[in-house]
């Protein structure tokens, strides 16, 4: 599931879990596939996204990443690094689809279970704490940890295509509004 995650999210079928969740913290108290899974799947687009941003030398593409890789480990919202970087530059989508698996499997074999839904990150990890187990907050961020840098890692070991400053100065030109009317300004007395 952990690999999956970002290609679910890519069509918006990520959306077709939320009803099973729902039904199931309400019935359980817990919900153990699919939000273990998400901790991967997000920091890793995050990790993925910080070594874009260490990597590249185009500027632009830089903060961009930045953003995304916040977004994604502070707050668990993996669709500016899944957009903006991940899908963009191919490789880093690879590495996260990995690393997103061997943390989700480590997840799964962890215990770890959500207690509420939320977007899985650094924000919002107290909906896996369990008072009955402890250790869950080690685990939670043991696999954070893990996505992030082995996400981070593999990004670096596959390499990516940057994308030329001149080729991102040329797009931004091409996008360039011009103001087709000349006005002319009225008093309204």
């Amino acid at each position: 599931m952990g690999a999956l995650w970002p290609l679910l999210v890519m069509t918006g079928m990520h959306r077709v879990f939320t009803p099973t969740i729902i039904q199931t913290i309400a019935e359980t108290g817990k919900e153990g596939m699919v939000m273990p899974s998400e901790i991967g799947a997000n920091l890793s687009l995050g990790g993925s996204s910080l070594a874009v941003a260490w990597k590249t030398k185009n500027p632009e593409l830089r903060q961009t990443a930045l953003a995304a890789a916040a977004s994604a480990i502070m707050a668990g919202i993996s669709e500016p690094a899944l957009y903006g970087v991940a899908i963009r530059l191919k490789r880093p989508l690879i590495a996260s689809l990995i690393s997103g698996f061997i943390c989700g499997a480590v997840a799964g074999m962890a215990g770890l279970a959500s207690h509420s839904m939320a977007a899985p990150g650094l924000f919002t990890s107290v909906q896996f704490f369990d008072p009955a187990n402890p250790m869950s907050i080690v685990w939670v961020f043991a696999v954070m940890a893990l996505a992030v840098v082995l996400s981070f890692i593999l990004t670096l070991l596959l390499g990516f295509e940057d994308i030329p400053v001149e080729e991102a100065a040329a797009q931004a030109r091409k996008h360039q509004s011009v103001q087709p009317t000349v006005a002319k300004e009225v008093s309204l007395n």
